[in-house]
């Protein structure tokens, strides 16, 4: 694990790893409730680096940068993807959410 985030509420735990894994566990008995993988700069090999992740300040979406500069925003109950973001130059090193003004 290269880092670990609880959600505000504290039942949630969001791990990142090498190779682009990031795992959502339950905050309480570590249990794994969704995993994704990030998009590599080659689409035929996995990322070289572990995911830039965070929580939105309301706990609903799980943010996670991209090496091909995209940010893709997943649902944190269900594990959909909700969508993607694209336009950044080069590998998203890191994502935070503004809890102040939810942006």
């Amino acid at each position: 694990w290269t880092s670990m985030r609880f959600n505000k509420s504290g039942k949630q735990l969001l791990v990142s790893a090498r190779k682009g894994l990031s795992l959502v566990l339950d905050g309480f008995d570590a249990s794994v409730s969704h995993s994704f993988i990030a998009d590599g700069a080659n689409p035929a090999l996995p990322p070289a680096h572990p995911p830039a992740v965070c929580f939105t300040p309301d706990d609903k979406t799980i943010l996670v940068g991209n090496e091909n500069g995209s940010l893709s925003c997943w649902n944190a109950q269900s594990g959909e993807l909700v969508r993607k973001l694209e336009g950044h130059v080069g590998r998203v090193g890191c994502v935070a959410a503004n809890p102040k003004y939810s942006q």
